[in-house]
């Protein structure tokens, strides 16, 4: 398994999500962001952090501020923060109300006309934009009433421009108006980005390659998982796992800059809401219900059905009651989730690690990568911390490293399972001795095959065919005329040659022995009629069999074989000619014919894999021919029951003849 390869690969998507939005240290204070030191066109998106104007349950424009009737008092406030967490006045704020943001930005002159912008993503729940004085943009609907006010999200980059001929351009005035009367969080929770457009969209473009990437990954895996349920219903932690691939999907289309949009631009928000709260609220019952069926000599019954339970209650009231209701209960679903994952995490799957369950310890690793992203997450959004989303890509590296040992399980039990079912038919043939023999063997000659292969690139192309072939050999085992029809084929087709022959020694002739075609590729009927027998004591391929001996001919005779196709025939260029045998013993022959001049590569793997071909056919008819005559022994078995049950009868029917006879005589017989 190469889990090391993975790894390393997604830390470094984290390490590049959390770059792509880094930004300068730098502070708003009482309402100003100082940049007159930085060159904005070089740096980095700049976050917007520090202590904002805030003015609450007022709806201030532009004009406001400019306006000598009456000035307007600021309460200085931490962004980005929801303002639940806000003081005004000796009171806390409630999350229903409407209030308005200013920042002011002091910064270089432009010395030409550029293009600014502001990366805003969720906004609790709707604001409209204004920058020095020019009214932007409005997502939802601001007002000062719920009925007026309408909630919306939409993760977009706003761009403005500052142009010298046109006034000023070493400040920047920015104004957003906020209402919510829908969500628990209120106004500004998620952090806003300042930069140049360029910049702004050149990160957004990056991170949406990145969540395509992860949502495609996860889609990948989630088929692949539900086509192995499908194949295999009895394996029910494929199809568990599935799921929990679809609803992670659903998870990164609905958060952060919410994808979903992009496809429904008029999606409902309420619907909105209540996916991104399910996609997260809702995963605990699923991972128990997997990590149930993988550990459960280690995940006790009551500690399971107790997280489904909790699970299917918050995902109901979820989906029956609005934001604003459920939002209520947020701090309750957000412990359920972290003890339901510590519990997880580190009291079954660790547990499980320690006692050395198998692929325990890879899973615990990749649940403990998932849930530290997920606790980041989690932290950020509760605004405690100020970090990146890394959840996604600790996401797709736990679905990673469970799938490929889902799949690692999923090989290993149908390996174990073809190998219990060998074992048992062997038994039974009494044969089981020389099969191991046989299967130790051919694995060693494997293993040094593989170990000579590894010395040279070009062993590559011979892996692939051998692996190939060996897959053909291993699926049609027990049936030898699509056995050998199939890897004439596959062989042929992998060298690049034209036309092949498989010939099997025929066993009852043993007066004048031949070899009898048992199957062909790329033959026309006249030359399959002509080819059927070929005698071993005749022609280049007799004396290969008899000589037991590779034959390359590059020089082939004009009168040996033409091949045909819709052009017409031709002489082949090239033709090998190898025997099938085994410990010394020929059984068979393979002819292979081409156009074209084999090269060294090619003729290698056709002499390194007629030693597996010869093994399997040999195997598989040997098989046959002991089916046959099992089922031959039980006909004469039938056969003999049946004399026997005559005998039986006649010597009945003598002897009520005799008492007959004796009655009528009165004599007895001795």
């Amino acid at each position: 398994m190469k889990f090391r390869f993975f790894i390393p690969v997604f830390l470094v998507f984290y390490l590049i999500s959390v770059s792509a939005f880094s930004e300068f240290n730098t502070q708003i204070k009482e309402g100003v962001l100082d940049l007159s030191v930085i060159d904005i066109e070089k740096s980095k998106n700049i976050k917007l952090q520090g202590e904002c104007e805030f003015y609450w349950e007022q709806l201030l424009e532009p004009k406001d501020f400019i306006s000598e009737k009456e000035a307007v008092i600021p309460t200085y406030v931490k962004i980005p923060k929801s303002w639940t967490n806000y003081i005004v006045k000796g009171t806390k704020l409630s999350n229903e109300g409407f209030a308005t943001y200013r920042i002011n930005i002091k910064k270089l002159p432009d010395n030409k006309r550029t293009i600014y912008g502001l990366k805003i993503s969720s906004v609790f729940t709707n604001y409209k934009l204004w920058i020095n004085g020019e009214f932007l943009s409005e997502t939802g609907k601001v007002g000062n009433l719920e009925s007026n006010s309408k909630p919306r999200f939409k993760y977009q980059d706003i761009p403005f421009i500052l142009d010298p001929e046109k006034g000023p351009t070493d400040k920047i005035e920015i104004i957003l108006q906020v209402s919510n009367f829908s969500h628990q969080r209120a106004g500004l929770q998620k952090p806003i980005y300042f930069g140049t457009f360029d910049n702004l969209r050149s990160s957004s473009r990056w991170m949406d390659i990145l969540n395509l990437i992860i949502i495609g990954i996860i889609l990948i895996i989630g088929i692949n998982h539900l086509n192995m349920y499908l194949f295999r219903r009895n394996d029910i932690s494929n199809l568990y796992f599935s799921i929990v691939c679809i609803v992670m999907i659903l998870r990164n289309i609905s958060t952060e800059d919410r994808i979903i949009t992009y496809l429904f631009p008029n999606i409902n928000w309420e619907l909105l809401v209540k996916l991104d709260n399910f996609s997260g609220f809702g995963t605990i019952p699923l991972f128990a219900l997997f990590f149930y069926s993988l550990f459960k000599d280690d995940f006790p019954k009551i500690m399971k059905n107790a997280l489904i339970a909790f699970g299917i209650f918050v995902t109901l009231l979820v989906f029956i009651t609005p934001a604003n209701f459920y939002g209520k209960f947020r701090t309750l679903f957000e412990i359920y989730i972290l003890i339901g994952g510590l519990y997880v995490t580190f009291g079954v799957l660790l547990l499980s690690a320690l006692r050395k369950r198998e692929t325990a310890l890879f899973t615990f690793i990749g649940m403990f990568i998932l849930y530290a992203t997920a606790i980041n997450d989690v932290l950020s959004s509760m605004g405690i911390i100020q970090t990146a989303y890394v959840a996604p890509y600790g996401l797709v590296t736990f679905m990673v490293i469970q799938s490929i040992t889902i799949t690692y399980k999923s090989a290993k039990a149908i390996n174990q399972n073809e190998h219990l079912s060998n074992q048992l038919t062997h038994e039974k043939e009494n044969l089981e001795k020389n099969i191991f023999e046989r299967t130790k063997e051919l694995q060693s000659q494997h293993d040094l095959l593989i170990l000579h292969q590894k010395k040279e690139q070009q062993q590559n192309w011979i892996n692939i065919g051998i692996a190939q072939i060996n897959d053909i050999l291993a699926d049609n085992k027990n049936d030898f005329k699509a056995l050998s029809d199939k890897v004439l084929s596959k062989l042929v087709k992998y060298v690049g040659a034209n036309f092949g022959v498989l010939y099997v020694l025929n066993e009852f002739d043993t007066k004048e022995p031949y070899l009898e075609l048992v199957s062909d590729f790329g033959c026309s009927n006249d030359v399959r009629e002509n080819k059927l027998k070929v005698y071993t004591n005749t022609g280049m391929m007799g004396a290969s069999f008899t000589e037991n001996r590779v034959m390359i001919i590059n020089d082939v005779p004009e009168n040996y074989i033409k091949i045909k196709s819709g052009l017409g025939e031709a002489k082949p260029k090239s033709l090998i000619i190898v025997p099938l045998s085994i410990e010394e013993n020929v059984f068979g022959m393979l002819e292979i014919a081409s156009f074209k001049l084999f090269t060294e590569l090619e003729t290698e793997f056709v002499k390194r894999i007629a030693l597996n071909i010869a093994s399997q056919l040999n195997n598989t008819r040997m098989n046959e021919k002991n089916l046959q005559l099992i089922e031959k022994y039980k006909e004469q078995e039938q056969l003999m029951s049946e004399k026997e049950e005559e005998i039986r009868q006649n010597f009945e029917e003598l002897k009520l003849m005799r008492e007959e006879y004796e009655k009528l005589t009165g004599n007895t017989l001795n």
